[in-house]
C-alpha cells in the first residue's frame, strides 16, 4: 500500500485548508472501509453478525445503546428507513451495547421497534468497528465496504443520510 501524507497544516502552523481536510476524511473513510473487507468478525457477542450474507446489499450498521439519547432518535428514523425501502437491497443491522439485556429489549419495547438486533454486552463488535460514539452508523455498499459513518444521530442530518442511501442502492 502507498504511503499516505495526512498531515492537516504544513509546518507553518496555518489552518488545514478544506482540501486537506477531505483528503484525512478519505483516507480515514478508505481504512474503515478495509476493515469491512474480510465481512466475518470473528467475535460476535450472544448473536451472530455475519455481513457476507449481505453481499450485494446495502447495509445500515447501527450502534446504539438504551442510555443513549441521540439513540431513543434514531430508531424511528431507522424505522422509516426500514418501511419505504422493503423491497430495496437495503438491510438495517442494530447492535446493542448495553451491558444488561433487559435494558436493552425495554428500550426496544417502549419504542415498538422490530429492527434486526445483535446484542453485545462486551462491546467486541463495537471494538472491531472502533466505534466511539452513540449512535454510531456504518453504510456499506455493495461491494461490502464502508462507504459513510454517521458519529451521532443528528435528525437535521436525515436528508444527507437518505441521499447517501439512495446512491448506494443505485450502484448496482
Amino acid at each position: 500500500m502507498p504511503r499516505m501524507d495526512i498531515s492537516l497544516a504544513p509546518k507553518t502552523r496555518t489552518r488545514p485548508t478544506v482540501k486537506q481536510i477531505r483528503g484525512l476524511a478519505a483516507a480515514c473513510l478508505a481504512f474503515a472501509g478495509s476493515l469491512m473487507l474480510g465481512f466475518n468478525p470473528s467475535h460476535a457477542a450472544d448473536g451472530q453478525i455475519d455481513l457476507s450474507a449481505y453481499k450485494g446489499k446495502v447495509v445500515y450498521l447501527d450502534f446504539w445503546a438504551s442510555w443513549c439519547g441521540p439513540c431513543k432518535n434514531s430508531f424511528p428514523y431507522m424505522e422509516n428507513l426500514k418501511a419505504a425501502h422493503a423491497g430495496d437491497d437495503l438491510v438495517i443491522i442494530t447492535v446493542n451495547l448495553d451491558h444488561s439485556r433487559q435494558k436493552a429489549d425495554a428500550f426496544l419495547k417502549s419504542l415498538n421497534s422490530d429492527l434486526n438486533v445483535v446484542y453485545d454486552p462486551k462491546g467486541s463488535l463495537a471494538s472491531t468497528y472502533r466505534i466511539k460514539d452513540m449512535p454510531t452508523s456504518l453504510l456499506i455498499g455493495r461491494d461490502g465496504r464502508v462507504r459513510y459513518v454517521h458519529n451521532g444521530f443528528f435528525p437535521a442530518q436525515t436528508a444527507e443520510y437518505r441521499a447517501q442511501i439512495e446512491s448506494l442502492l443505485r450502484e448496482k
